[in-house]
């Protein structure tokens, strides 16, 4: 009942005066999710426990009120402060997951650091907690393509082969040797005793199935990782012979892949029941909670945590904790600040017929997208920016303010709707609305619309926007990263380039898996440059990750996609 009662609350806090609010009873059907018999039934269960005094309105379609015997923000700390006391996480993210002020949850941060912190319990378990401020979304290994959980699934399951980024090659892994026959045909040797989830040991008929899973899967955003694989022979439960259609030099890198995790043979991929070899399982998986268990009989190193929690909360209440102790002796807290592998930008779609279409838009929308004047003007700290992928081959590029209409004369552009998204964020918001006003002043009429991460699987805004604005982030391996932006067609490159650029850079893909390290940054360059040179996106900078935590905290190291190693991280007892 609290769930309800504090959603109602933060629902009407914005028209309450004196702790009375008019409202109609639908709205409460909508928020509660449940009929108008039971939307009556709940309020009266709240009157007569002295929270709150309810008056129906007088006659059809006349508002209700509700007067509340205690303000909003003392139920808050009140909540609060029981949860603490007995250890009701799941009610107290249940509560900062609602659009609560954000100066209420500052007020009670320590006490949320302390229930959220890293815990040692009864059993000596250390258990790590954190905040993610959206929707989970797919742990598919064929369908995700969200840095996030392509993060999570690293630790869910394991590859044959490792890449080294210290290094720059492939490692052993669950095969604990591997060999080239020719340039189409390897063989890998399994190690064995390594084991599933559900205590099953791993065989070649894991593998095989795995491979057939990711060739057969026509929905998949990552079937290109096996497109090239003609043949899976089982010799032996511990060899598995792999024949090609055609020399890959990236072929071990493909399989490298995290998305190549290898799968149990014996039952159907749940994502809700995930099994892999991984160091961590999933112990408990909701709509608003993800935890994974350090895996006991993981076959290399175990974790030093034993569980991770996530907790999906309101974006305010995400910025308070982030990874932190339980009672720290001191209130010192720690900052680690990493460039990310990756950087932002923002898509033209090239798939609809609008204005966006003429080059001439395009090259103004250029001008207009300064993003040294964006940051100065939205207070950041930190940003760099880009022209690039990377920051290595990033170099500042020129604006030209006056530029912009003659730009928009010579388009013939006279003030149409352009529909710009952005991501459902107070940040990605910022940054879309500061491009809307400098539009504004050029006569650009910008039309904003958010989204989520969901929205952007389900695709429905290819047929509306015209702009987007997005990130995207590299795995440890940068130019496997660089191949699937452009190969997964979940991703905003293939869905919204034009066809005839696609095909363009695909010739130039064949060559660049073709060349050494150093002449493959080449062609990268050269793809890049094509880019920029029909601004088939606007580049914006690369965003410098900073992650708070505190100091007891040991071996706290950046991963990829820019998440923490939490498989390292420990704390001295």
């Amino acid at each position: 009942m609290n769930d309800r009662y504090f959603a109602m609350r933060a629902h009407f806090l914005e028209r309450e005066v004196n702790g009375e609010c008019f409202f109609k009873l639908k709205e409460l059907e909508e928020r509660w999710f449940c009929s108008l018999k039971n939307v009556k039934r709940i309020l009266h269960q709240f009157e007569e426990s002295g929270r709150l005094t309810y008056l129906p309105g007088a006659g059809r379609g006349n508002p209700s009120k509700v007067t509340f015997r205690h303000p909003f923000q003392q139920e808050v700390e009140d909540f609060m402060k029981d949860c603490m006391e007995n250890g009701k996480l799941d009610q107290a993210a249940h509560l900062l997951r609602l659009p609560i002020p954000k100066s209420w949850i500052a007020k009670v941060s320590s006490d949320i650091r302390d229930m959220f912190g890293l815990k040692q319990g009864t059993e000596s378990k250390d258990v790590l907690h954190a905040f993610i401020s959206r929707d989970f979304t797919t742990l598919d290994p064929l369908k995700v393509s969200i840095s996030f959980e392509a993060h999570l699934i690293e630790y869910l399951g394991d590859t044959l082969v490792k890449y080294d980024a210290g290094e720059d090659r492939i490692l052993p892994h669950i095969a604990h040797h591997f060999e080239s026959v020719d340039e189409r045909k390897w063989i890998f040797h399994l190690r064995k005793g390594v084991y599933f989830h559900h205590q099953e040991t791993l065989t070649s008929k894991d593998v095989s199935y795995t491979v057939e899973r990711i060739k057969s899967s026509g929905d998949s955003s990552h079937q290109w990782l096996a497109e090239d694989i003609d043949s899976v022979e089982c010799p032996g439960p511990y060899k598995v012979v792999i024949t090609l259609k055609k020399e890959n030099p990236f072929f071990l890198r493909y399989i490298a892949s995290p998305n190549f995790c290898i799968l149990p043979s014996s039952q159907s991929f749940n994502e809700e029941e995930w099994i892999g070899t991984g160091p961590f399982l999933l112990k408990e998986r909701s709509e608003n909670k993800v935890v994974l268990e350090a895996f006991d009989r993981y076959f290399l190193e175990r974790p030093l945590l034993d569980e991770l929690h996530f907790y999906k909360v309101s974006q305010d209440a995400a910025t308070i904790v982030d990874f932190t102790v339980q009672n720290p002796p001191s209130e010192e807290v720690l900052s680690k600040h990493e460039l990310e592998t990756g950087f932002r930008f923002l898509m033209c779609n090239m798939r609809r017929q609008t204005v966006i279409q003429h080059p001439s838009i395009r090259k103004a929308l250029y001008h207009l997208m300064d993003i040294n004047r964006m940051a100065g003007a939205l207070g950041w700290e930190h940003w760099v920016e880009a022209s690039s992928f990377v920051n290595t081959r990033s170099s500042p590029q020129a604006r030209d303010p006056e530029a912009i209409l003659p730009l928009l004369k010579e388009a013939g552009y006279k003030g149409e709707p352009i529909t710009l998204y952005y991501m459902y964020y107070q940040k990605a918001f910022e940054v879309a609305d500061w491009y809307k006003r400098q539009g504004e002043e050029y006569g650009i009429n910008f039309v904003l619309h958010p989204f989520t991460f969901p929205d952007f699987y389900l695709r429905e805004m290819d047929r509306k926007a015209d702009l987007i604005f997005m990130g995207e982030v590299s795995s440890l391996d940068p130019h496997l990263s660089f191949l699937a932006a452009f190969y997964n067609d979940t991703l905003l490159f293939r869905r919204m380039f034009p066809l005839e650029s696609l095909e363009w850079i695909d010739g130039k893909l064949e060559i660049f898996k073709q060349e050494e390290a150093e002449n493959r940054e080449l062609v990268m360059a050269e793809i890049e440059a094509h880019i920029r040179e029909n601004n088939l996106l606007l580049f914006q900078h690369h965003p410098i990750k900073t992650r708070t935590f505190h100091p007891m905290i040991k071996d706290v190291k950046f991963h990829s996609f820019g998440h923490f190693d939490f498989s390292k991280l420990w704390i001295p007892r």
